[in-house]
């Protein structure tokens, strides 16, 4: 990658300017106090709680890591991860001390690395982000950067609150110039894609009524004996060596490394995921399997990370797949975002359809968010009754 340098002086009237500047190694600890100062013990990413971790990113060229210094001081953070090979970038961690935050910090940091990343240097055809809920701001703040809203992750993380986080998006012209057109989705998909539609020049997609074995909800969906692996070393030179196979192939998740494996005794399904103790997420990052039904798989996971004392599983398909879109709705994921261009493959961008299951309480009392995010949530939340609640009182009239 070229030289990263970017730097930009912020004068405000009578007081000390702001340095807007990509951080270094010895910036650590004061980042580390910001984000304990705005989140106090609450914020569990690695990269911001592990020393190493967060040495090693930002001494890394697939890592953008800004902040904002006054008088020595580090009152605003902010990282953009890159997947050079796939083009896309994360951004996350945006945090600015609370005597700052009528300054903008947040939004000019955003702004002077997207407009490096994909105007500059072109080096990603899309930005995503998730945003906090617990007040409107994260949301306006890309909002006005020109991300489109993709979708919702309700009740993602357990921190002191279940907490739902929002999915928004930047598409490059190259990103929509390489999209795959017509994806191919069950009916219960459609709705949120066309709330991204709305937003996106995007073509029709076909909708096809396929059911599955499980469909009919008439047989329970059997469960899969898995073992469990978490040793770090080994899950990570395994991932490394595994190639996905049959439905994993189909399935996508940006930016995580597993640290934990399910694995059959008979060793022929081996499901790669990551998750976390602190605030009980997980996700589907990959797999290989000799198993036929995708749905008993998903249903299998759900099971073992539930035992596991999870809260919540995700897993991102592509949307050119109907049948293992209607298997992990007949597995009680729940499509609740969609995500144009997310998956590269080859020379194309294929769009993808997040499905998630909580296994707690829908909690809603305390999210706040801006009116496109609130129909995303209407359909989700119409989908989670007609699986877990109109389901009994139709299964009742037979």
């Amino acid at each position: 990658m070229a030289l990263k340098k970017i730097e930009k002086i912020i004068k405000t009237e009578g007081k000390p300017d702001i340095i807007l500047r990509l951080a270094k190694v010895h910036d650590i600890r004061r980042i580390q106090m910001l984000y304990a100062e705005v989140y106090g013990g609450n914020y569990s990413a690695p990269i911001i709680t592990d020393r190493e971790k967060m040495r090693s990113a930002i001494e890394d060229d697939d890592y953008y890591w800004m902040v904002a210094e006054c008088q020595g001081r580090v009152v605003g953070s902010l990282v953009y991860a890159l997947d050079l090979p796939h083009r896309a970038s994360k951004a996350f961690g945006a945090v600015v001390s609370q005597e700052f935050r009528k300054h903008d910090l947040a939004y000019m940091m955003m702004k002077l690395v997207l407009d490096d990343i994909t105007k500059v240097k072109d080096l990603v055809d899309l930005v995503y982000a998730t945003t906090r809920t617990a007040n409107y701001a994260p949301q306006k703040l890309t909002e006005n950067l020109g991300f489109i809203k993709l979708g919702i992750f309700p009740n993602t993380h357990k921190v002191q609150d279940n907490e739902t986080h929002c999915l928004t998006g930047y598409l490059t012209e190259q990103a929509l110039a390489k999209r795959r057109v017509r994806p191919r989705l069950i009916p219960e998909a459609v709705p949120f894609y066309e709330i991204v539609r709305r937003q996106v020049s995007l073509d029709k997609a076909v909708v096809k009524n396929v059911t599955g074995e499980y469909s009919d909800h008439k047989q329970r969906i059997p469960l899969l004996d898995f073992e469990i692996i978490t040793a770090a070393n080994f899950i990570k030179n395994r991932w490394r060596k595994t190639k996905k196979n049959s439905f994993f192939e189909h399935i996508v998740m940006p930016f995580h490394e597993p640290n934990l494996i399910l694995i059959t005794p008979d060793q022929g399904t081996e499901v790669f995921l990551t998750y976390s103790e602190k605030d009980k997420y997980s996700v589907v990052v990959g797999g290989v399997t000799n198993e036929s039904s995708f749905a008993v798989v998903l249903e299998s996971i759900a099971h073992s990370v539930r035992e596991l004392d999870m809260a919540y599983i995700e897993v991102i398909i592509d949307a050119y797949s109907p049948s293992l879109q209607r298997d992990a709705l007949d597995a009680r994921f729940i499509p609740s975002a969609y995500f144009p261009c997310a998956k590269k493959v080859g020379n194309k961008r294929y769009d993808c359809v997040i499905f998630s299951r909580t296994f707690d309480v829908l909690d809603f009392r305390n999210v706040k968010i801006i009116s496109l995010y609130k129909n995303f949530l209407k359909e989700y939340l119409k989908l989670w009754r007609e699986n877990y609640i109109e389901l009994v009182f139709k299964s009742e009239t037979k």
